[in-house]
């Protein structure tokens, strides 16, 4: 075992030193010498590498935790713009606590696509101004929701009236059953 004497380092053609060990291991692994570098210390008959002495600790890439970062990030951004919309949709559609024109628009698409479609359906509603909502107080609405259905292998319009009631102390709507009208 080498014990922490006084080393010599060949630098640039000529001998510096004296070091000790975790000095030659701090220039060497902060790239202050090469791996080349030659060192000796008295009682050695020749100039040895470096490398005999100490070991260069890897270093690790700064690019790859940012590059992993990135990519997890562009995964969440893709994975968002892919059902986020959809996700928000169905929140609306189920988390409609007001006695509001809006909150009874949501609350029909929901029993549309729940108890007016097929299984496996693919509705696509239009926008809530193309929609009637009459609300009639204390706790009922009229409600006529448009939309496109998937119907062999083409997008077709249809129309649906629900009456829709809220419960004000449970602060829900229900409503149905929807009937189909004309668009």
């Amino acid at each position: 075992m080498i014990s922490p004497e006084v080393f010599y380092v060949h630098l640039h053609g000529e001998q510096r030193g004296p070091y000790t060990i975790p000095q030659i291991d701090h220039m060497l692994n902060a790239g202050l010498i090469a791996r080349e570098t030659l060192y000796w210390r008295e009682g050695m008959e020749q100039w040895q590498p470096v490398m005999e002495l100490v070991v260069v600790r890897h270093v690790a890439n700064p690019w790859v935790k940012p590059g992993i970062a990135l990519a997890v990030v562009l995964a969440l951004a893709v994975l968002v713009r892919m059902f986020g919309p959809i996700t928000l949709e169905g929140w609306r559609e189920t988390n409609q606590h007001a006695y509001t024109a809006p909150a009874a628009y949501w609350r029909a698409r929901d029993v549309v696509r729940t108890a007016a479609l097929p299984r496996g359906s693919v509705v696509n509603f239009g926008a809530f101004s193309t929609a009637q909502v009459a609300l009639q107080p204390p706790g009922a609405a009229l409600v006529i929701v448009r939309g496109e259905v998937l119907e062999a292998g083409q997008m077709r319009p249809h129309a649906w009236r629900l009456p829709m009631r809220f419960d004000a102390k449970a602060r829900d709507w229900t409503g149905g059953p929807a009937q189909e009208v004309v668009p």
